[in-house]
């Protein structure tokens, strides 16, 4: 009897009793009933299915369409983070190991239900192997108030996110369907959800703003060139979207290994020999660990041709992009979390063809040498990248370009710049929520000690330093109004497709000609021909690497 009443009172925690708070908002979806909640002044709606679970059969396979319920779904909580390694430091809040049933999406809408808002559909990073919607800083506070709707989605990452072994291509070849980067069906998969339900909540189908960050800015730079996103969306915002080259499905691109003779090597890594012995292992054993993700079992995304057509920026410089508003920005300190696994500088300026002494002459000025390296990269992937994407949209739609050079004020001394990820909570207004500064403030002597340690740290121990996960002081006043100008103008961008505001400096649309991008920083607004000297040879390298002749034109 008491097994009876325990699994009684579980289902009706999890289903669905639409008189458990006559004050919580209910909405009515194709896939049934919904009661959401209110927090932080917004109406939440939590953990709604937008695919079937992707689990049996269905691991490996493109999203499919998700499940109707009976009576009403409780909407209140955020559900499972997708499967992936716990890392300390990073994994806060996102209760893992995960659960394989985590295709859902969160709703943030305006506590006063207001018709035809703008949709922000946010695609979070993690390098396509960890992070998911639970990570407190993706709570959209700022943003809802300046009246959008704010939805945050987990998809697939990991070896079941992007897997593409030969069976499994010989499988989707005979069912017709597309293979590999299934963490991107599911981005898409939840656009499609959102034209057909948002309605709902109060949202435009028809005004749909996709943004991310790192990979998941990556990820909106495939989806602009992706045929099979046409139509899902209206903008697009990419924060700090690296642009090294994609791999192969079958064939070497770049000269990186195929994603076949990976996943070949992550089966023989797990024992198993067939797509029936994958399917079976439980999810635990899928889940790659750090060892297996740095002894290269991860291949992570690639050219399949028709989920991911190609690397966007020879696609967007050929103007075979989505013909909506773009706007992409960098963080100055973008490549610190890639120090750990970064290649020599000898070995970088060999692979990409510089000349040792022009890179010596134009990076000269660089006090740190630890991070010299680091710079020499981050230059190439972020900075002139975000250049070229910006400057191919002209002629096909406008496009912004942006760089954040913030942090708050005691742990201003002790960074060579704004770390990756430090914007998203001054965008989100999440500042309540994340680590708070210290009561000091810190020097600026020994950064490459401090450098040294924290990468010395993560390799040894693989611990996220904490200097790599956003540092802000909720109760600064220099900071909230930062915090409100990039989420007034994020804003902006997706009500309108400008992201001029008010009382702000004007934002330009981007040229690499006038060069001038918006600079979120603490004693200007706009910065003109960003490190022009050392991007510009950069531009030209990416040229080389990417094989297409219109970088050289447009300088």
């Amino acid at each position: 009897m008491k097994i009876i009443i325990t699994l009684v009172l579980m289902i009706s925690g999890l289903v669905f009793n639409a008189h458990a708070n006559g004050n919580r908002p209910i909405v009515q979806i194709e896939t049934g009933r919904l009661q959401g909640t209110t927090e932080f002044n917004m109406r939440v709606f939590k953990n709604i299915p937008y695919a079937a679970p992707p689990i049996g059969n269905l691991r490996w396979r493109p999203p499919q369409p998700a499940l109707a319920w009976e009576g009403v779904r409780d909407a209140s909580q955020v559900g499972d983070s997708c499967p992936q390694p716990f890392i300390k430091n990073l994994s806060a809040g996102l209760d893992l190991p995960g659960n394989e049933d985590c295709l859902k999406l969160n709703i943030y809408a305006p506590e006063k239900s207001v018709k035809n808002l703008p949709v922000m559909v946010w695609l979070h990073g993690g390098g396509l192997f960890v992070d998911g919607a639970k990570d407190p800083q993706f709570t959209p506070i700022k943003l809802v108030e300046n009246g959008v709707i704010v939805i945050t989605i987990d998809y697939r990452i990991g070896s079941l996110g992007f897997f593409a072994p030969k069976e499994l291509i010989e499988e989707a070849k005979t069912k017709g369907e597309p293979v590999g980067n299934y963490g991107t069906m599911d981005q898409i998969a939840a656009l499609k959800w959102v034209k057909k339900n948002i309605q709902a909540f109060g949202g435009d189908p028809d005004n749909v703003t996709i943004f991310g960050q790192s990979a998941g800015a990556r990820s909106v730079t495939w989806l602009m060139v992706s045929d099979a996103a046409k139509g899902m969306f209206q903008r697009a915002i990419a924060q700090s979207a690296q642009q090294s080259p994609l791999r192969g499905m079958t064939k070497k691109r770049f000269g990186l290994v195929p994603e076949t003779e990976i996943d070949a090597k992550y089966m023989n890594a797990l024992g198993v020999k067939t797509l029936t012995e994958l399917r079976a292992l439980p999810v635990q054993k899928l889940v790659l660990n750090a060892q297996a993700f740095y002894a290269g079992e991860f291949g992570g995304p690639f050219v399949d041709g028709e989920i991911i057509k190609g690397d966007p920026l020879a696609l967007f410089a050929a103007g075979k992009q989505a013909k909506v508003p773009f706007m992409i920005g960098t963080n100055s300190f973008d490549s610190d979390f890639m120090l750990p696994g970064e290649p020599a500088l000898e070995t970088f300026v060999k692979q990409v063809h510089e000349d040792p002494k022009t890179i010596e002459e134009l990076y000269s000025k660089v006090q740190d040498k630890c991070i010299l390296n680091s710079f020499v990269i981050q230059d190439m992937l972020y900075r002139a990248s975000t250049k070229l994407l910006a400057n191919s949209m002209r002629g096909v739609a406008p496009g912004y370009a942006y760089y954040f050079d913030y942090l708050t004020k005691n742990i201003r001394p002790a960074f060579p710049g704004a770390p990756h990820t430090f914007e998203i909570a001054y965008v989100f207004g999440s500042l309540g929520l994340m680590p708070q500064t210290p009561n000091h403030i810190e020097s600026g002597t020994g950064q490459c000690t401090r450098i040294e340690k924290d990468i010395a740290e993560f390799k040894q121990k693989r611990i996220w330093p904490k200097d790599w996960y956003p540092i802000v002081d909720k109760n600064s006043s220099e900071d909230q109004g930062m915090s409100d100008k990039m989420s007034q103008s994020w804003a902006a961008f997706a009500k309108t497709g400008n992201p001029n505001v008010s009382g702000q400096a004007d934002w330009p649309i981007y040229s690499l000609k006038d060069d001038v991008m918006r600079d979120f920083t603490y004693d200007k607004e706009t910065i003109k021909d960003l490190f022009k000297d050392r991007v510009d040879y950069q531009i030209l390298h990416l040229k080389e690497i990417f094989g297409f002749e219109y970088i050289k034109e447009v300088l």
